[in-house]
């Protein structure tokens, strides 16, 4: 079986693909991935896997989204720029439209499986007529930007008789069933499992220095949105609760933060499913994986969304109602705030307690080798599977 993996749009995006692409190249199939991003060829022959380039390395997103006035304007409404990111994230996967053609002449997939975001699979299945699964990347309710692309995306479907999106064959769900929303769609659940790049170990990756551990990341925008004050603020109060910090980023931050948050705080490029299960407290700004990640260690989070981001603020509110973790929004989220959530994490057993429930709803979910078989049964046996 020939298996096509559209992965989507950020490295985390390609992670998320990773178990089930392994598990299905375990079994004996064919697997290629592509992405919508140029950058992320590397990322995804780093995590193992084949890599198709379907874009033009010369053309960035931003030229691509600035060839449409309307993709350039950024409505103030959380809910309404959810949509609008339907639309930005359909427009960057139909520019690989022709490139996808032009392959699967040569290399024909058996079944198309795309991230939630990855528009150009349920197009190109349809296309092909071959089945297509939906895989989703976090918790996140992916309604809104299913609209804003269906919208921006009529031109593409209207050549395929179409005027919405494609229903996908199957939808792989990977959210802790306690957390899915009652109208949810019917799914193949999933166990989620880390498929993130892996560094040679460090002791202190993998294991702790003190009693209380407490994880510390503010995404890959450290020096792009010099952050290095908000971080150092975080760690120096966050430090007084007697607790060891670890701060992963990417090498080429280290040494400023090393400089300025001195020998007692251990940072550096550290796989975060190495790190997270040996923290009490994760602090994030609730991006989707990094939820995920400490969601399946049992780690209780203190979040702070992007008031912006409809999405990450929905999925925070999920795991803040389920009692693992605390969310605080921009504003709130001053160092001191910070430190005292943490500390009301780690003296109130209540909150480790909901994020172990959580982290065995994930474990006891199908692992992706017997989701793998599904698919097959998908191609193989299923009416909607292609017979030749």
């Amino acid at each position: 079986m020939r298996v096509l993996i559209l992965a989507g749009i950020a490295p985390s995006t390609v992670f998320s693909h990773v178990p089930l692409g392994t598990a299905l190249r375990n079994a004996g199939h064919e697997v290629m991935m592509t992405a919508s991003l140029d950058e992320l060829v590397e990322t995804i022959v780093g995590v193992g896997l084949p890599a198709v380039r379907v874009t033009d390395p010369a053309l960035s997103p931003r030229e691509i989204i600035a060839r449409d006035s309307r993709l350039l304007q950024i409505p103030e409404d959380p809910i309404a720029r959810e949509q609008q990111s339907g639309h930005w994230y359909a427009r960057l996967e139909a520019v690989t439209l022709d490139a996808l053609r032009a392959f699967t002449e040569d290399w024909r997939p058996d079944v198309i499986i795309g991230g939630v975001a990855s528009y150009a699979a349920p197009l190109l299945a349809k296309r092909l007529g071959v089945p297509y699964v939906n895989h989703a990347w976090d918790i996140h309710d992916p309604r809104l930007l299913h609209l804003g692309a269906a919208e921006e995306l009529q031109p593409e479907l209207a050549e395929l008789g179409l005027d919405t999106l494609p229903e996908p064959d199957m939808l792989i769900d990977i959210t802790p069933p306690s957390l899915r929303p009652p109208d949810a769609p019917s799914a193949q659940m999933m166990r989620w499992i880390p498929g993130n790049s892996q560094c040679c170990l460090q002791p202190w990756m993998y294991k702790r220095g003190k009693d209380t551990r407490i994880g510390v990341t503010i995404g890959t925008g450290v020096a792009t949105y010099n952050q290095y004050d908000f971080l150092q603020a975080i760690v120096e109060n966050v430090s007084t609760l007697d607790a060891e910090v670890v701060v992963p980023v990417t090498e080429d931050v280290v040494p400023v933060l090393r400089e300025r948050l001195g020998d007692d705080v251990l940072t550096g490029w550290v796989p975060l499913d190495v790190l997270a299960p040996t923290c009490d407290v994760l602090v994030h700004q609730s991006g989707g994986s990094t939820m995920m990640t400490a969601l399946s260690a049992g780690v209780p989070q203190v979040l702070i969304p992007d008031p912006n981001l409809y999405r990450a603020n929905e999925m925070a509110r999920s795991i803040v109602e389920a009692g693992a973790g605390i969310v605080l929004s921009p504003e709130e989220a001053t160092s001191d705030t910070i430190a005292k959530s943490c500390q009301e994490i780690v003296s109130n057993p209540a909150y480790a307690a909901a994020a172990r429930t959580l982290a065995a709803e994930i474990a006891a979910l199908p692992l992706p080798s017997e989701v793998a078989r599904r698919v097959e049964w998908l191609v193989h046996e299923s009416p909607r599977g292609r017979h030749d």
